[in-house]
């Protein structure tokens, strides 16, 4: 017989992400812009990391190297100019846990709103959230000061 307060054949619960890091900007560019700062190698290049792999479809490599080490991802969704999402493998008590990074673009007039949010199954240590903000901050000076060499030639 069941425990009182409990359903028969119950299905254990679905563990719920964990937050790792949430940053939020807004670009003075229009999503286009930012988008293709994110997803061309190149561009990315300019502002993240070296050695840049992006393979812009579902299921394609997400990758750069950083002073901290290697990143390596597979993009989950992608649809310019407002979304990009991918898993990234995190150390975590001597393995890897695959967590996943979801950037949200809002155009917002002449601006661009963006969204990161960054999730795994468990909990990973480190502020995630002041690191994505230092990415967001490097992205923005990034696009606004190409925006503005773009504006000044034409």
């Amino acid at each position: 017989m069941p425990e009182v307060g409990s359903t028969p054949n119950a299905k254990p619960a679905t563990p719920h992400a964990a937050v790792l890091g949430d940053a939020k900007a807004t670009i003075n560019a229009p999503a286009f812009r930012v988008f293709a700062a994110l997803t061309d190698p190149d561009e990315l290049a300019a502002w993240w990391g070296k050695d840049v792999v992006v393979e812009p479809d579902v299921g394609g490599r997400y990758e750069t190297t950083l002073p901290e080490g290697r990143i390596e991802g597979t993009i989950t969704a992608i649809d310019g100019p407002e979304t990009l999402a991918f898993t990234l493998l995190v150390p975590a008590g001597g393995s890897e846990v695959t967590t996943n990074v979801h950037y949200e673009l809002s155009p917002k007039g002449a601006q661009t709103a963006v969204h990161i949010a960054h999730r795994g199954n468990q909990e990973v240590p480190g502020d995630w959230s002041a690191m994505w903000q230092a990415i967001l901050e490097s992205l923005k000076a990034y696009v606004e000061e190409h925006a503005a060499d773009s504006a000044s030639s034409a």
